[in-house]
């Protein structure tokens, strides 16, 4: 059956072989931008050029694409304006970066604000900042790669500006706030439609910042009574507590976090927390320990999960009565106990980053009230505290510079002194004290651990590899009593069966030589050998086969019960043939 079609699977072959060889030629032969630094070119805006006749558009993380239908005599850009560089236009077209917007009237465009573009009739929104393509696949990415490698094709675009043509025949405004925009009875985030919003009353949710700084917010909004994460309707009435929360340190800040403190509750890029757990309070807006924020609930000690997106349980409460209160960055107390935050991660060989991990410890051997402060508080970013005649390091400067907890003690008088009588101490003389033992982390037992997990995709794929494996035995298994020949005989040859089918004319052989060799000399396993040999004197090469489909080691008996089996088909059709 496979010798029929041989031809078929041979052009399979080959056609695998061409695209993994123009793959590896794509990439190891990148014909670069047709634009470099030095070139002779005239810059029209910072995002579109003019380059040897052509108009081109420069696509963060593309490069510079041309503008194939452009016209360079009429082309014309916003002027004075970033926000709406990214738009071009000519006498036939309007331009996001590259693409063409259709429908849009360049002679009648107008910038209505918030990257919201109108001719009157049509309008669109179209990002400033270039994001990833979801149209364009890995593999079509790859294809596409081959394709201009090869003169085929042209630089495939897996980033672009995106656009959104808006619903046609209505007269638009932007609004205040980011990306937002509405008409007569709609308001729209991004060219999208924010349901059941009051297009008069929408506006940004302010932003707090732990400076007391109040800013809008680009992605909260609310019209008085609802709220939304950008375009999505969230579960709760809009109250004048409800705010967005600017969360200092290096990981936390980069998710957003709606408090409602009428109701207790939490919303992280427009995720709810579990409500049946609220009231929730927030451990500290500093968390420059920590790669997870913490809130606080009766239930226990929560945090959102950046790789899960959900909120998940870290711990137990271990707070009296519910009660603490942050004496210094990421250092709290409760009762008479003080506690402090730690953050770890973890890193494989060949791996990289596997999980980052926010600790909460309690300080063993002090009490709360056995602390007071010696150095002035703006001495640096950090303080000195005493305790009895144990003195610490309150530290205020984070994870983001390689200082991981929040509290460090001092190991000798000298170095109290050094640092209380410094007046400032630069980020690196600090680390020097942690490097040479002078500061150490102190004792503390671990109260809870907030832990996520990295998201390594393609370790993922590993399941497959077991599957693959426990697929072949059942296969084999099923397939256990089928025999394949190593040989067959048609149209006057000997056809050996593998992949290459090499045939010998069967008047051209003097015999076949036949051995069973050891294979696995642990179990004793054995395999058969075959070897033609003409009558000319020449010799084939040795072909392995066993006496049928199988994955464990034969027996020497069978291998020999087989190659009897295989002489007598051969004198059959009058091939000689020996068993050595």
């Amino acid at each position: 059956m496979v010798y029929r079609f041989r031809f078929l699977f041979y052009g399979i072959l080959a056609f695998i072989f061409l695209m993994t060889f123009a793959l590896f030629f794509s990439l190891f032969s990148d014909k670069g931008d047709p634009i470099s630094y030095g070139s002779n070119k005239r810059d029209l805006n910072g995002i579109f050029t003019l380059f040897e006749g052509k108009i081109y558009a420069m696509v963060p993380s593309n490069g510079y694409y041309e503008l194939s239908d452009a016209n360079p005599d009429s082309f014309q850009t916003f002027q004075d304006t970033y926000q709406d560089s990214h738009i071009g236009f000519d006498d036939r077209h309007v331009y996001a970066g590259n693409i063409i917007m259709k429908g849009l009237d360049p002679k009648k465009l107008k910038s209505l604000g918030n990257n919201y573009y109108s001719d009157g009739e049509t309008t669109y929104h179209c990002a400033r900042n270039s994001e990833n393509n979801d149209n364009l696949s890995v593999v079509g990415f790859i294809i596409g790669k081959m394709g201009q490698s090869l003169g085929l094709s042209g630089k495939p675009q897996n980033y672009w500006y995106p656009f959104v043509e808006m619903p046609g025949g209505k007269i638009y405004q932007s609004k205040s706030g980011f990306a937002l925009a509405v008409n007569e009875s709609t308001a729209f985030f991004r060219g999208i439609e924010m349901k059941n919003a009051n297009p008069s009353a929408i506006r940004p949710i302010k932003t707090h910042y732990r400076d007391g700084d109040v800013r809008e917010s680009d992605i909260y909004f609310t019209d008085g009574k609802n709220v939304y994460f950008q375009n999505s309707l969230l579960p709760v009435q809009y109250n004048e507590t409800i705010q967005q929360i600017d969360v200092e340190g290096d990981i936390p800040s980069r998710s957003a976090f709606l408090i409602d403190s009428k109701n207790g509750m939490v919303y992280v890029n427009g995720i709810p927390f579990d409500d049946s757990k609220a009231p929730y309070r927030m451990l500290g807006m500093n968390l420059k320990h920590a790669y997870q924020v913490l809130f606080v609930s009766k239930e226990g000690l929560y945090f959102y999960n950046t790789e899960t997106e959900k909120a998940e349980r870290a711990g137990d409460n271990p707070f009296a009565d519910n009660q603490f209160q942050e004496i210094a960055p990421d250092v709290f107390t409760s009762g008479n106990k003080v506690y402090f935050l730690k953050a770890e991660e973890y890193w494989r060989r060949n791996r990289g980053l596997q999980s980052r991990t926010t600790l909460l410890l309690q300080l063993e051997g002090v009490q709360a009230s056995d602390f007071k402060k010696i150095s002035h508080p703006d001495s640096y970013k950090g303080s000195i505290w005493q305790a009895g005649n144990r003195y610490f390091y309150f530290d205020g400067l984070g994870s983001s510079q390689l200082i991981p907890s929040a509290v460090y003690e001092i190991k000798d008088m000298p170095t109290v002194k050094f640092m209380a009588d410094a007046g400032s101490l630069s980020t690196d003389a600090i680390r020097n004290l942690i490097r040479d033992n002078k500061i150490t982390a102190p004792e503390g037992e671990t109260i809870l651990k907030a832990v996520t997990e990295s998201d390594h995709a393609w370790y993922q794929s590993y399941w497959m590899i077991p599957v693959a494996v426990v697929l072949v035995y059942v296969i084999s298994f099923l397939f256990r009593n089928v025999k394949v020949h190593p040989f067959f005989i048609k149209d006057g040859y000997l056809i050996i069966n593998n992949l290459l089918f090499k045939k010998y004319p069967i008047g051209d052989i003097d015999k076949v030589v036949f051995s069973c060799v050891k294979t696995n000399s642990r179990v004793g396993g054995y395999s058969g050998k075959m070897q033609m040999v003409q009558k000319n004197g020449k010799r084939s090469r040795n072909f392995l086969f066993s006496s049928r489909l199988t994955l464990v080691s034969e027996s020497e008996s069978k291998i020999l019960s087989y190659i009897r089996e295989l002489q007598k088909e051969l004198r059959s059709h009058g091939i000689d043939s020996e068993l050595i």
